[in-house]
């Protein structure tokens, strides 16, 4: 199994990566709203804003989606730091539909105040088998494979 500090390199990584078509997104989607939005502001965030955060989220989620359920189980992340999504039982991909459910699981945690986000994430470091709730959610797990 993946130790928690590369899997936590790849996402790293993975967000920089995806910083760039979701911040051309925002721009061309929002425009000002962007740019006049305070982050400590939620509610004075414009209609277009959340529109371009809502497209940013499934061009994320479909990002992950497609490369951990492909047969690699790779992000451009995971294969740079060299882990991969498996199924646990039989070391398989594990597909779109399960990835999927994975992704929207760990996105949606975020949604309990960053207390579920942060056991979620630090998980695998007291699991036995070193999986995240995400990944016990669907039957995956992250292996090193170099």
């Amino acid at each position: 199994m993946a130790e928690w500090w590369r899997r936590l390199v790849a996402f790293a990584l993975d967000l920089a990566i995806l910083a760039i078509p979701n911040s051309i997104i925002v721009s061309v989607i929002a425009g000002g709203a962007a740019t006049n939005a305070s982050a400590t502001h939620v509610a004075s965030m414009g209609p277009r804003l959340w529109e371009a955060v809502g497209v940013a989220l499934v061009v994320s989620i479909g990002y992950f989606s497609f490369l951990d359920g492909g047969g690699g189980g790779q992000t451009v992340g995971k294969m740079a730091i060299g882990v991969a999504v498996r199924d646990e039982e039989t070391g398989g991909p594990i597909g779109a539909g399960r990835a999927l459910a994975r992704r929207a699981f760990f996105f949606a945690t975020y949604l309990g105040f960053g207390v579920l986000f942060v056991v979620n994430a630090l998980s695998p470091l007291w699991d036995p088998r070193r999986r995240a709730w995400h990944d016990k959610v669907v039957g995956s797990c992250v292996v090193s494979v170099r």
